[in-house]
């Protein structure tokens, strides 16, 4: 007996310098190899059986560069479809074992659900993840792995999710036949299932096209696997609000119980696939996201040669991380680093808050046990060993830290005292000196710093809950060096395994920046009477944000907003009733917000009440209630004014995602964000934008339309003079004129005048 072994990746070629993707994407070349390969294996009459394995990874799935049209994913003359390879295996007369190592993903996993026999490293991972860029599986994934594992809900569970799952739940559901601990021996453990194959020579009888889900006469359990399709349509989102893939993936699985033959759900399958692709704008937009995120800088990888890079890309060295504030934020920021596997000592001038801290971050911890996301004793491993707090940063090994994050309170002079005693109190001259502010101007903050210690100080600006949040800004000061620049991008990304998108220095940097005309005009839409508290944030739920603005005041901290206002001398004296000295004469500014914290005392969720009530005992405090008091509040601004009828969605969408998109081209302007995308990937993984609109700066290229941008920014910026987020960017309006798109603009290399004028 004779096993050809065939490598998904090819062979390189002679004398060439590029390196092959361990990751095994299945572009053109990949699938003419294999294609060539297995016909070969088939015609030799000395081969027997084949092994099909991918060495680190087995396939983390299609190309998805090649997504752009249905001729890179068809078969052409000289280049064969996935599908087509996928056929070729299930049909060879031949056994086909696949050794799954690392990942075997979307179409790579399908190459293994059409493969004979399936075995696997126990660390191994598989997954349909395809509607997380829009489409559904199209290597007949929502019709084997139904067939094999005989568990529709599984099924759903896993394309719809489109989780990864591992090799005991793979083998549960007789998707793998065998498995080894040791990545060695899956070679071999393949070679006896193939030795083991060839005495069956038969193969029709292990091909996933030939079973059934469940028999053909069993009523019963047709009627419960239309239940639970039913039910699955129910849980998800409608078609319009980012369910398009989700309702296609439940029509495709339940093709495989319905169809009367296995071609006919294929060719259901592959029809659904290729209408999303080619025609669904939810898609393209997912797709953008998806690349967005890959398209933001990660750092040069020259420049992390330095001990503090080494301390954390070594990843038994344990480096010490020292966080400055021990309220929600400094304990989330903690987590983050303790889960990366860092020492980390919080500081805090409050016993108090020591210990809420100390309390919050135990609790969290235990969280990931029950959710078995570490084990019990890597938990108390972390808080015995890894975690210590301290109310003095002279004393203890606070000094030593490489790393320091500050996350106190938005106060200017309280965040220089800080700076301004880490300058004499961090012993490594070298030591990264970072603020997770919001909004204040980073190189103010680093001005409290002695100059040699300016250039490793950056802004590092953590979203609520830092555990749980993806995104973080980078902020570059004017001093801040690219070695710090590449390490805290490196530490982002590789070590707390966020996204994170590197920033100019500005008020607000770019999320806050442009969320603060969204939060303003939510307001004026309640005082001019346009609409309530409910139907101001309905309309941008239903618009595909996570939540509404005035929620997301709610769950921020209504306070939150009044104080940075204060701050900017923009709110009233509490005894005059002045307006703030900063508050310009023509400046149009709403006090409701203000008003509603300091003469209701109305914080938000954290107190209970905010723009909604809440009650302990309704979806554990966390649900928001209408609140008669606040809607009897707001009447009292109106003053009479409120218009016969409320604004329809699309004027409350549009007077609140307009100016704040604007914001974003003025951004662009000044080059405090590199591209257009890197908001993109900052409103996606910030501040709730529905994935599947791409993003704000996308939506409004490719939804929305420039043109008619500009012309409704024109007509608000007549209707509601005072506020400078409404003036059209010149940038939008450059665009206009020229008849570009933004993305073409930046693509034509338009956008290359405005670096003279660079913060980045």
């Amino acid at each position: 007996m004779t096993v050809q072994l065939i490598s998904i990746q090819p062979p390189p070629i002679k004398g060439s310098t590029v390196r092959s993707n361990p990751l095994n994407p299945l572009a053109k070349d990949v699938r003419c190899h294999l294609q060539d390969a297995i016909q070969s294996a088939i015609s030799d009459p000395a081969i027997t059986s084949i092994i099909l394995h991918g060495g680190k990874n087995f396939s983390a799935g299609a190309d998805i560069t090649e997504f752009s049209g249905s001729e890179n994913l068809t078969t052409s003359k000289h280049v064969p479809s996935l599908q087509v390879v996928i056929d070729l295996i299930e049909s060879s007369p031949k056994p086909i074992v696949a050794a799954v190592t690392g990942v075997a993903l979307g179409g790579g996993c399908e190459l293994a659900l059409a493969c004979h026999f399936r075995v696997a490293h126990s660390k191994a991972k598989m997954g349909l993840p395809e509607v997380k860029i829009g489409v559904i599986p199209g290597g007949d994934g929502t019709q084997r792995l139904p067939r094999l594992s005989k568990d529709v809900a599984w099924t759903l569970d896993v394309i719809m999710s489109g989780r990864m799952f591992g090799m005991a739940e793979a083998k549960s559901k007789k998707i793998v036949d065998g498995i080894t601990d040791n990545f060695k021996d899956v070679l071999e453990v393949a070679q006896k299932w193939a030795d083991y194959a060839t005495i069956m020579k038969d193969m029709t009888f292990r091909m996933a096209s030939n079973q059934e889900v469940f028999a053909e006469d069993d009523a019963a359990a047709l009627a419960s696997a239309r239940a639970i399709c039913e039910q699955s349509l129910r849980k998800i989102p409608p078609k319009d609000r980012g369910g398009e893939a989700l309702h296609a993936v439940v029509k495709a699985v339940r093709a495989s119980f319905e169809s009367k033959t296995f071609k006919e759900g294929s060719d259901l399958e592959t029809e659904i696939f290729f209408d999303l692709l080619l025609n669904s704008h939810q898609g393209r937009g997912l797709r953008h996201a998806f690349f967005a995120e890959r398209k933001v800088d990660k750092g040069s990888k020259k420049l992390l040669g330095g001990p503090i890079a080494q301390a954390f890309l070594n990843p038994k060295a344990g480096p010490l991380v020292g966080v400055i504030g021990a309220g929600t934020m400094g304990s989330g920021i903690a987590i983050s680093f303790l889960r990366s596997g860092c020492k980390v000592i919080i500081v805090d001038n409050s016993e108090k808050s020591l210990e809420r801290g100390s309390n919050l971050i135990s609790k969290i911890l235990q969280s990931d046990v029950t959710k078995k996301r570490m084990s019990s004793s890597q938990a108390a491993h972390i808080l015995k060993n890894n975690f210590s707090t301290t109310s003095d940063m002279k004393t203890g090994e606070f000094c030593n830290c490489l790393v320091v994050v500050e996350a106190v309170f938005e106060n200017l002079k309280i965040k220089q005292s800080i700076f301004r005693q880490l300058d004499t109190v961090i012993r490594n001259p070298k030591a990264l000196l970072l603020s997770n502010t919001s909004t204040l101007n980073i190189d103010s903050i680093a001005s409290a710093l002695s100059p040699q210690k300016r250039n490793f100080c950056a802004g590092m600006h953590f979203f609520s809950p830092a555990h749980v949040m993806k995104l973080v800004e980078i902020v570059i000061s004017s001093d801040t060096s690219p070695e710090t620049v590449a390490i805290v991008q490196m530490i982002t990304s590789k070590k707390l395994r966020k996204v994170g998108v590197t920033v100019g220095n500005c008020e607000g940097f770019v999320g806050n920046r442009m969320v603060n005309s969204y939060s303003a005009e939510a307001a004026f839409v309640l005082t001019e009477g346009g609409g309530s508290v409910q139907d101001v944030d309905k309309a941008l739920v239903n618009f595909g944000m996570a939540i509404g603005p005035l929620n997301m005041g709610d769950l921020a901290g209504t306070d939150i907003g009044y104080l940075i206002a204060k701050e900017k001398g923009l709110v009233r004296d509490p005894k005059t009733g002045s307006p703030g000295p900063n508050r310009k004469e023509g400046m149009r500014y709403s006090d409701l917000l203000d008003d509603l914290v300091v003469k209701l005392g109305r914080s938000g969720q954290k107190v209970m009440k905010g723009w909604y009530d809440y009650d302990p005992k309704v979806g554990r405090g966390r649900k928001p209630l209408p609140s008669k008091e606040v809607e009897d509040f707001i009447a009292s601004y109106t003053n009479g004014d409120a218009p016969t009828t409320k604004y329809s969605k699309q004027e409350i969408v549009e007077r609140l995602l307009f100016p704040l998109v604007n914001e974003g081209f003025k951004i662009l302007e000044e080059n405090i964000a590199q591209k257009p995308s890197d908001i993109d990937v900052i409103y996606v993984y910030g501040y709730g934008w529905p994935a599947y609109r791409g993003g704000p700066m996308y939506w409004i290229d490719n939804e929305v339309g420039l043109p008619y941008f500009l012309k409704r920014l024109n007509e608000m910026n007549h209707s509601f003079p005072g506020s400078t987020y409404y003036i059209p960017s010149a940038l939008l309006k450059e665009c206009v004129a020229l008849g570009f798109g933004l993305q073409e603009y930046y693509d034509k290399g338009f956008h290359k005048k405005h670096t003279n004028n660079a913060k980045l």
